[in-house]
């Protein structure tokens, strides 16, 4: 479920009508219903008409392909100033799970040792230069696809190799994603062996009849018979991730499965709701009648709040709305910060990188990135120029994220006349039961917190296009 490659699902994504901005006369203020939510109804389930799947942003400007060249190379020349952040893309999985919009290539035993020699070529390309070489890394996420379907030798490798080529701080987060079918003690001796320090497991449900009609191979028993070696160890963070709306998943088994999480000794857990897109085989599956639709916002929405509860009783904390930590070897730096303004590195093909709010994306097709590297260079397939105000929006994503925004601090360090920009919104949100105002600081409610990534769009939008609109 991670970032790097959300952009090519959000054609699939639905989008709530009428976000577009209307156009009227110059220095009008525009109409605001557009950014308010429903009132007079159960703000938890009703608030929106639908969920925008997507990560909010506003966006930037795409640079024209002749142009990407020059761009790149003086950003390289740049050291990097804030918080950094790395991302591995491992483009294999052994299985298609229903599910899921980013599988990218199936797994072969001959394509580990080929990935992964390629992917430390890749890495010392920009060994030199500034942008790589200087200021620290402090999380490094190996993402996919699923890491842990690469062999034993080769996960070792492949984690020494970003260890010598990436200045990472000393207490850096290196986090191995991958699944526990098939990841044995051999693997996980491996990784630990490379330095990593936390593994986020693709859990998904306890369920084994749910997980197998989600093309997940491992049973409940096997599920848990792995995680008790795995935390066996006792070297590192174990993080699983639970998802709530799958067809089939009544209230019952999902508070099971956040309980069998609570119960296996982890460090922490990630709950998401389930998005189903049209061209995964899930949205298939169910067009075509061979499973049931997945819950609907309603059902979504009451499984959200029965979670939290749950895991508050449980004296989980919350480190964002949707990670949640038992002990305190859980940090999630890599999911916090790379929403933010971090920099990002990215390796491997399909990549998504960031450098000083310049997003890039490394060449997508495998054999391609393959020629490419070898060939001696980096293929940065695209290049966007930054939206003159990318720090201030992404503090406020962030603060979305969290649940809570100050809006005096965010005055404060961008110039931004954020209360006073935001009162009309924040007045209709507080009315309809999903913002609270404590003291110059907005808090989502529970109901807020589920519909966190709308509020967030649609609180980025009404703000870009008041900045613009100013001249500001």
């Amino acid at each position: 479920m991670e970032q790097n490659i959300q952009e090519r699902l959000d054609s699939e994504a639905p989008r709530m009508n009428g976000m577009a901005f209307a156009v009227s006369g110059a220095g009008e203020r525009r109409s605001l219903e557009k950014y308010f939510a429903r009132e007079g109804a159960d703000p938890l389930s009703r608030a929106f008409d639908g969920k925008i799947a997507v990560h909010p942003g506003v966006g930037g400007c795409m640079v024209a392909p002749d142009a990407v060249e020059e761009n790149l190379e003086r950003l390289l020349d740049t050291p990097r100033s804030r918080d950094s952040v790395a991302y591995v893309h491992v483009p294999f999985c052994e299985t298609h799970c229903l599910y899921c919009g980013f599988y990218n290539r199936g797994y072969s035993r001959e394509e580990s040792a080929r990935y992964v020699d390629t992917l430390l070529r890749e890495l010392r390309l920009w060994e030199s230069r500034a942008a790589q070489r200087q200021g620290p890394v402090h999380a490094v996420y190996f993402g996919g696809g699923t890491p842990t379907a690469l062999e034993a030798s080769d996960l070792e490798r492949l984690l020494k190799g970003v260890r010598a080529h990436l200045p990472l701080a000393n207490d850096c987060e290196i986090t191995v994603e991958g699944r526990l079918h098939n990841f044995g003690p051999e693997k996980m001796e491996a990784c630990l062996a490379g330095g990593a320090n936390r593994f986020s497991l693709g859990v998904q449900s306890f369920n084994t009849k749910i997980r197998q009609s989600m093309g997940r191979l491992a049973d409940r028993d096997e599920v848990f018979r792995r995680l008790e070696r795995l935390t066996g160890y006792n070297q590192a963070a174990v993080i699983v991730d639970l998802i709530f709306g799958f067809p089939m998943q009544s209230m019952d088994i999902w508070l099971d499965d956040i309980a069998a999480a609570c119960s296996a000794g982890l460090d922490g857990m990630d709950c998401y709701q389930l998005n189903v897109y049209d061209r995964t085989p899930l949205g298939r599956a169910i067009r075509e009648g061979r499973l049931p639709p997945a819950a609907d916002i309603p059902m979504q929405s009451a499984m959200f709040a029965a979670g939290v509860q749950a895991l508050e009783k449980a004296f989980y904390r919350r480190l964002s709305l949707t990670h949640w930590a038992r002990t305190s070897r859980e940090r999630n730096l890599y999911n916090l910060k790379v929403k933010g303004s971090a920099n990002c590195l990215a390796f491997g093909p399909g990549a998504g990188g960031n450098l000083g709010g310049w997003f890039y994306m490394n060449e997508g097709s495998y054999p391609k990135w393959i020629e490419s590297v070898n060939a001696g260079r980096k293929a940065v397939t695209a290049l966007v120029r930054p939206d003159r105000h990318f720090y201030f929006f992404r503090a406020v994503a962030a603060a979305m994220e969290q649940g809570w925004m100050d809006l005096a601090a965010l005055e404060k360090d961008h110039g931004v006349a954020l209360q006073a920009l935001l009162e009309p919104l924040l007045e209709q949100w507080s009315r309809a039961g999903l913002v609270e105002m404590r003291e110059g600081v907005m808090v989502l409610t529970l109901a807020g917190q589920f519909w966190q990534v709308n509020l967030s769009q649609l609180m980025q939008d009404f703000l870009k296009h008041e900045l613009d609109g100013s001249g500001r």
